[in-house]
Order: C-alpha cells, then sequence, then structure tokens
C-alpha cells in the first residue's frame, strides 16, 4: 500500500495533507509491529524454554517408572540420548522450527488478502505459480522424515558406542582394545555422517527448485502484469504495491519451503520422544485400606507355585514354592545361574511372575502393590550402586526421615563408621564417579549401612558380603546376629561363613 500510494503521489506531483498523515500512521504502525514483534518472541521463547523444560522432565519421569525388563533390553545410552539429544530436537519445534513456517504462513494469508482487493486476478495467477512450491514440501517431506528418523537412530547407537567405551575404560586400556573401539565409533559416525547428507542433498534440491521458481515467477509476473496494463485491467500504482508485495511473498514462501524440511526433521525426533513416553510403565495396584499385618502373622514370605521365564521359553521357575517363617534367618543356596539372584527380584516386583504368587506377611505383593512391598524390604545388591552425593545422604536414601544419629548407627553396624571417618570430609565426603575412590568392600559396606538405616522388616542380601575382607565379613555378621532377633534376614551366598549363620539353608 505504502509503494502504492508513492506511486500516487509521485503521478500528481504533489503531496497532499492526507498523503502525509497517511505516512506518518505508516510509520508509527510499523514502529508498534517492530515493538510487539519483540515482546511476542520474548513471550514465545520463554514458552518454548518452559516447554523443553517439562518435556525433559516428562522423560526423566518415564524413565523413573519404566519395568525392569525394559532395561534388560535397551541400552542405557539410547535412554541418554533422548534426554539429551531428542528432547532438544523435539523441543525445537516448539522453539523455533514450528515458528519458521507458521509466520510465512501468517504473513502470506496477510499479503494475499491486501493484493486481491488490488487485483485480485492478478493475484490468483500468482499463486498459482507458487502452489508448485507447496505441492514440492508435500512431496520431499517424507523422505526428509525417513531421514530424520534414521539420523536420530544413529545418533543414539553413537551414544550407546561412547557409554560403552566410558564404562568399560579399564578394560580397553587393559587389552589395548582402543583401536577397535575407535573403529566401531567411527563406522557408526559414518552412517550419521550419510543420513546428513542426504538430508542436505534434500536440502540442496529444494533450494535449486526456490530459486528456479523465484526466477520464473518474476518473469512470469511481468509479462502478465505488462498484459493487464495495457488492457487497463489495472492501474501501474497496484501493480507497483503488487510487486512490492508479491516480492515479499515470495521471500516467505522461499522461507517455508526452507523451513518445512527441518520440521518434518524435528518431528521425526518427536517421535521416538512422545513413542518414548507411551512405553507402559510399571504396574502398581495400590490400594490404601491394605495392612500388612507383620507382627500378627508367622510367615515372612510364602512363595506359591511360582512359574518364571525372562525369555518366555526357557522356565527359571516352574511351580517352586518356598516358605520363610518371620525372624528367622535363611541362606539360599544353589551353583550359578540357577535363580538365587531372580527370587530376590521377583519377591522385590522387579519382573511380573507368569504362574502363582508371593506373598510378604501373608499379603500378595499383587495386592500390596509395588510401593508398600519393596517398603517391607531392605535389599542390598551384590554390586551396589552410590550416588553423586555424599556418604551421609547416600546412606539416608534407606530412610529419609532417618537422623544424623541414626545414620551414624546403621553406619557402625556395617562395620563402616571407621573408613568414612577416616576420609578427609567424613560423612560429608562427596562420593564420585559411584564411589570408584572406595574399595569394593568400602562400597558394600555403605549399601549395608543403607539397607539397615531403612528399617524393614525384611533383609535380602544377594552375596553382600562377597567383597568384603573376614574381618569385615566377621563384623557384618555380628551385626546380623544383633538384627535377626526381630528381623527376617534372607542371605543368597555361596560363602560358607555366611551360611553358617543362617537358621535354616534351602537350596534352589
Amino acid at each position: 500500500m505504502v509503494t502504492k500510494n508513492v506511486f500516487v503521489v509521485a503521478q500528481k506531483g504533489v503531496m497532499v495533507k492526507n498523503d502525509v498523515v497517511l505516512f506518518v500512521v505508516y510509520i508509527v504502525a510499523g514502529f508498534v509491529a517492530v515493538i510487539l514483534s519483540a515482546v511476542f518472541m520474548k513471550i514465545y521463547n520463554n514458552e518454548a524454554k518452559r516447554s523443553s523444560l517439562e518435556i525433559k522432565q516428562l522423560v526423566f519421569a518415564k524413565s523413573m517408572r519404566l519395568p525392569m525388563r525394559y532395561y534388560d533390553i535397551h541400552h542405557s545410552g539410547e535412554i541418554m540420548s533422548k534426554f539429551v539429544y531428542e528432547t532438544d530436537m523435539a523441543n525445537d519445534i516448539y522453539g523455533s522450527r514450528l515458528r519458521r513456517v507458521l509466520a510465512p504462513i501468517i504473513s502470506v494469508a496477510v499479503y494475499v488478502i491486501v493484493m486481491m482487493q488490488l487485483c485480485w486476478s492478478l493475484t490468483l495467477t500468482l499463486l498459482l505459480f507458487n502452489v508448485l512450491i507447496v505441492v514440492l514440501n508435500g512431496l520431499l517431506a517424507k523422505p526428509m522424515s525417513q531421514v530424520g528418523k534414521a539420523m536420530a537412530d544413529s545418533n543414539a547407537k553413537m551414544t550407546e558406542k561412547l557409554t560403552n567405551i566410558l564404562l568399560g575404560i579399564e578394560v580397553k586400556k587393559l587389552y589395548d582394545l582402543k583401536y577397535i573401539n575407535e573403529d566401531k565409533y567411527a563406522k557408526e559416525s559414518n552412517v550419521y555422517v550419510s543420513h546428513q547428507k542426504k538430508k542436505m542433498a534434500i536440502g540442496a534440491l529444494l533450494e535449486m527448485f526456490y530459486n528456479g521458481f523465484d526466477l520464473l515467477c518474476a518473469l512470469l509476473f511481468l509479462a502478465v502484469a505488462t498484459a493487464f496494463i495495457q488492457n487497463d485491467w489495472v492501474s501501474v500504482g497496484n501493480v507497483a504495491a503488487i510487486y512490492t508485495m508479491y516480492g515479499a511473498l515470495s521471500i516467505r514462501f522461499l522461507q517455508l519451503g526452507k523451513s518445512y524440511p527441518e520440521l518434518m526433521n524435528c518431528l521425526a525426533y518427536a517421535e521416538r520422544v512422545f513413542g518414548f513416553l507411551q512405553i507402559d510403565e510399571e504396574r502398581d495396584i495400590l490400594n490404601s485400606e491394605t495392612t500388612v499385618r507383620v507382627f500378627n502373622c508367622e510367615n515372612a514370605v510364602d512363595v506359591v507355585d511360582i512359574s518364571f521365564s525372562y525369555d518366555g521359553k526357557r522356565k527359571v521357575f516352574e511351580k517352586r514354592s518356598l516358605l520363610i517363617e518371620k525372624n528367622k534367618t535363611v541362606a539360599i543356596v544353589g551353583k550359578s545361574g540357577g535363580g538365587k539372584s531372580t527370587l530376590a527380584k521377583l519377591m522385590l516386583g522387579f519382573y511380573n511372575i507368569q504362574e502363582g504368587d508371593i506373598l510378604l506377611f501373608g499379603t500378595s505383593i499383587k495386592k500390596l502393590g509395588l510401593i508398600n512391598a519393596r517398603n517391607l524390604i531392605a535389599y542390598i545388591p551384590q554390586e551396589p550402586y552410590l550416588f553423586g552425593v555424599s556418604i551421609k545422604e547416600n546412606i539416608r536414601y534407606g530412610n529419609l526421615k532417618a537422623s544424623d544419629e541414626e545414620i551414624i548407627i546403621a553406619a557402625k553396624l556395617a562395620n563402616a563408621h571407621d573408613f568414612i571417618m577416616y576420609q578427609k570430609e567424613g560423612y560429608d565426603t562427596l562420593i564420585i564417579n559411584g564411589g570408584k575412590s572406595l574399595s569394593g568392600g568400602e562400597r558394600q559396606r555403605i549399601a549395608i549401612a543403607r539397607a539397615i538405616v531403612k528399617d524393614a522388616p525384611i533383609i535380602l542380601m544377594d552375596e553382600a558380603t562377597s567383597a568384603l575382607d573376614n574381618e569385615s565379613e566377621r563384623r557384618i555378621h555380628e551385626a546380623l546376629e544383633q538384627l535377626k532377633h526381630n528381623k527376617t534376614v534372607i542371605v543368597i551366598a555361596h560363602r560358607q561363613e555366611t551360611i553358617n549363620i543362617a537358621d535354616t539353608v534351602v537350596e534352589v
């Protein structure tokens, strides 16, 4: 419209008062538009950052609720890739990609409305050519989405390779495997680069078509506009205004064409993220009316005819039963791979039992719910994990309400107090890299202290003393002797010294 008025003024040779007012209005409107654009951009970016944080929080919360079977068949690097990289790419839809698609569409709509008012026939003629760009985008959207999915898969595999290298760095250095690992990572990197090249090739193809269409449409506009002017179907001022707006409109179409494939690429990552969020979570049938009568039931654990298989083929248990009385110490022994640790995981509800049931103090774990069932058991695994917090907080994770005094008592019972006090910061010493600076026995004793402070009626130990020296093991046994008078202790063990403290020995 400004261009049209300029041509009109030029034809008149004079600027009247109304023209001055109109130009002032245009200038003010332009400044207002710039200010509003900055304000809206600020609001949009804030919302985009908020949505990014929410998506990451959803992925993190989802990873905490997935069943153990998921972690058995999926690499931790894959989950890391989703959290670190794929969530950012998915959120980029809201952050910039969607805006880069919507903004040109809105601008095109505004330009078309104004151009139609000036000369609808010329405007429609021009728009017919630009429809070809939209059609081309639609044709290349699927290949771009497929390339995006392939890049996401390849990036996840690269993260897996890197995670494997970092977790097994000692073995890799010991056996000089750096070249093998470098080759594996390089191969996966090359796959990623090949997909990236395909993406760039599609982008280059689109760029070529866009530039060609831009030139063709400009020539066609001049030809059609000349014919319209010669037939007095449109004024020179209107043609100038339409041409100016059509130039801006063409730029918007080019922006749309370039942004749309990138949006498809981000959608491929979003599909992976939202697919992850749709995975079935660990089911917990929590009945608030269920009360576990720990003191009124004579049996702590009752395994009733359970059958279980990891893969649906080889059965670890078939119609297996086991009865453990309250306040008794039971040692579960057997050959490696016989199902001892599996039994512990079934008691903790890490896996669903295909047949039969497990009762804790007379109540089925299905009726108790996973949270209540796990609250009844203090579990000490064979390979304990320590978090990147202080020693005190690692122990307190067993009972978040535990006082400092209770933590110290638990550490003393676990024979951990002396070596903790030997640390530079004592109980406030920060655990780094899962406790690599501590010995295996020291890490195990912190885990035992964490289980003790939980004060659960059942203590379940899966080869928990295997990493301890004889003196430390003896002291742990002394602590267990004190605990087993009012606790049910289940010990999965191979060492005879541990088996000797049991009231009953069960072979699995």
